[in-house]
């Protein structure tokens, strides 16, 4: 069965239930397993103290609170933590486009129903379970299993693939350039922004006149024949992470 750890910030008591009975509604239908039970807070302040990089799968972060704003509570968990899902809710959509900054992946407008709330843990859901994807591959040591979404960028390196993990792991790929371009380049998030590299659009910071400035301090240059097709195709990658677009492969 499938389990989420979920924390829901409000400082509306009857808005904090109200969430956690629809989230345990959904994972009833759904068929998750929200355990620990959703971990209830009434203040930014006391979410923080508790909070650890992975302590939690979703969480629900009202905008609208004493001292630090959701919106201010949301960067500073993202400083840390940069996979779990973040759900902002609101009595207006006023903050919506902030949302944007730390990659929310919905926004909930009160008051909250039944519907709005399954809509938006569905969507945190797919997120979750398509950041477990992986492919099969030869390693120097027999078959290995890369966790996609934990990969960097990759460089072809003596007829074999470098792959390079976002934590600073390394490991080799027993494949040439073009098996791991069709393997990879299949997904969206994928792009060979250069001959012999392959970069991750979820590992970069930015996106310069040449290059990419990865998130931890590395630099991918760009090739200057395919610049504007690698842009168009970063942005359309960017466009679809606002938007919550699926991002399961171009083709099967």
């Amino acid at each position: 069965m499938i389990r989420l750890r979920i924390a829901i910030l409000d400082d509306t008591p009857a808005d904090r239930l109200l969430l956690r009975d629809c989230a345990v509604c959904w994972a009833k239908e759904a068929g998750v397993s929200l355990d620990p039970a959703p971990f209830l807070v009434g203040s930014g302040e006391g979410l923080l103290d508790v909070f650890v990089p992975e302590a939690f799968d979703v969480i629900f972060l009202d905008i609208y609170l004493e001292g630090c704003s959701g919106v201010e509570i949301a960067r500073r968990i993202r400083q840390v933590d940069r996979q779990c899902c973040l759900v902002f809710s609101s009595s207006s959509a006023d903050f919506a486009t902030d949302s944007y900054e730390v990659n929310a992946s919905w926004y909930l407008v009160k008051p909250y129903s039944q519907e709005k709330v399954k809509r938006a843990l569905e969507r945190c859901n797919g997120i979750l379970q398509e950041k477990t994807r992986f492919i099969s591959v030869p390693g120097q040591g027999g078959q290995i299993r890369l966790p996609l979404h934990q990969i960097a960028w990759t460089e072809c390196e003596n007829r074999k693939i470098l792959v390079h993990f976002k934590d600073g792991g390394r490991t080799y790929v027993m494949l040439r350039q073009g098996e791991m371009a069709e393997a990879l380049l299949r997904y969206p998030y994928f792009c060979d922004c250069m001959k012999g590299l392959i970069v991750n659009f979820e590992a970069v910071e930015k996106l310069s006149d040449n290059c990419f400035l990865l998130q931890d301090g590395h630099t991918l240059p760009i090739s200057r024949l395919k610049y504007r097709t690698v842009r168009e195709q970063y942005l359309d990658y960017s466009y679809t992470q606002v938007r919550g677009r699926d991002m399961s492969p171009a083709y099967p």
